[in-house]
């Protein structure tokens, strides 16, 4: 099951660097500026909670995002693949952006889109999708962002693209304006009925959710 938590400016209360990961205090000493060191506490008290719900060990890999002290935070179960993204829907030239980072066939889908908000809405869910299976692959960002995401957009039988293997993603609107996604590849072997929608939790008290997509890669 994928595990997932939200935070937000509220959670910079809950941090304790005695929660953190090996890896992460290492990096304590790091000067930050003040936006920064908010994001960074507000992601690792997500993170902490997550692994705290779960009774994952303190040094349970996690899948993070943070933006404007807000964070999303993820946890998977050992060898699966996984990556998540969190963005705000704020005004851009999704023309212009899209032209970067979606195919054509991508770009038409948004295009068809005639409500501006709508469209808004859509270039976000690319965007969050091609980042966490970006993330959850391994690979470079903004090179791979085109090579990511979704095959036969806009339609009901959107599949996606993604490196070999058996992926899934989900996307969601969160309060406040905020889009999130998840993409993640299971251990091989890992049978089928335990990696459909039904398995994604949300910790407790869970925001409320819009959810704006799920997706799969074809069946081999």
């Amino acid at each position: 099951m994928i595990e997932l938590c939200l935070g937000t400016p509220t959670w910079q209360c809950r941090y304790e660097p005695e929660d953190l990961c090996d890896a992460d205090r290492a990096r304590l000493p790091v000067a930050r500026a003040p936006r920064a060191e908010r994001d960074w506490r507000v992601s690792r008290a997500a993170g902490s909670a997550l692994r705290r719900a779960t009774g994952a060990g303190r040094n349970a890999p996690l899948a993070l995002s943070h933006s404007n002290g807000h964070a999303l935070a993820a946890l998977a179960p050992a060898g699966w693949a996984l990556g998540v993204d969190l963005e705000r829907c704020r005004s851009r030239d999704v023309d212009a952006l899209a032209g970067w980072v979606c195919t054509a066939e991508e770009r038409r889908a948004l295009m068809a889109h005639a409500d501006a908000a709508a469209r808004l809405q859509y270039f976000y869910v690319l965007w969050t999708l091609k980042e966490s299976l970006l993330k959850a692959a391994g690979l470079a960002f903004p090179a791979g962002m085109a090579q990511v995401g979704l095959a036969q957009a806009g339609t009901p039988a959107a599949v996606l693209r993604a490196p070999q293997g058996q992926w899934r993603a989900m996307a969601w609107r969160l309060p406040q304006d905020w889009v999130a996604a998840a993409a993640w590849r299971p251990e091989p072997g890992t049978a089928d009925t335990h990696i459909d929608a039904d398995a994604v939790h949300w910790l407790q008290p869970a925001p409320p959710l819009q959810l704006l997509g799920h997706w799969r890669t074809p069946l081999p």
